[in-house]
């Protein structure tokens, strides 16, 4: 399976001045906001990685091959998927119907297999969905804070490994990649 990001520019879920306010550093001290902004950006990536959420809404083309198929379904990879815009299917090339089930994991049943290939050509069955994913946690925001706070505070040390994040962090972000 293969996972790209359709969407070219995105607002981050938190500001810069809401990880200042966190943080208890001035709101009127500017100098480090571009810091602080790459910083949120990075927080988020790993974040989302790390939990298979999308924190904020962002188009995506899944591109799946047969056997990444389990009983004929396949599990879309990021969640929470959204209603609008509708989910796309196409399967070897051809826009296809398909079956859905499930609410916080999609898991995505084409109908049909379509397709034409040259004689003697190598057929490979693949399936390609687009559709969109995110939205706003509160949870996922606090969690963001904390990240940058760790990574601001700890920028003179050679970074923060979040490898080694405290223990509660670690529980919380166990929590957001179970959907709790």
């Amino acid at each position: 399976m293969e996972l790209s990001v359709l969407t070219s520019s995105l607002t981050e879920p938190i500001t810069s001045d809401e990880v200042k306010d966190y943080m208890g550093y001035p709101l009127t001290e500017t100098s480090q906001d571009s810091l602080i902004e790459s910083m949120i950006t990075s927080a988020r990536q790993w974040l989302e990685g790390r939990t298979a959420l999308s924190l904020v809404s962002k188009s995506y083309k899944a591109y799946f091959e047969a056997e990444d198929a389990e009983d004929g379904w396949y599990e879309l990879p990021v969640t929470p998927v959204l209603s609008s815009p509708a989910i796309t299917v196409t399967m070897n090339g051809v826009s296809t119907t398909f079956q859905q089930r499930g609410l916080k994991t999609i898991k995505i049943c084409p109908d049909s297999v379509l397709g034409t290939i040259d004689v003697g050509a190598p057929f490979t069955n693949y399936l390609e969905v687009t559709f969109q994913a995110g939205a706003t946690s509160e949870a996922a925001n606090n969690v963001l804070l904390e990240l940058v706070s760790i990574a601001f505070n700890n920028r003179d040390s050679g970074g923060v490994a979040y490898a080694r994040l405290p223990y509660d962090i670690q529980e919380r972000i166990k929590a957001l990649s179970l959907n709790i």
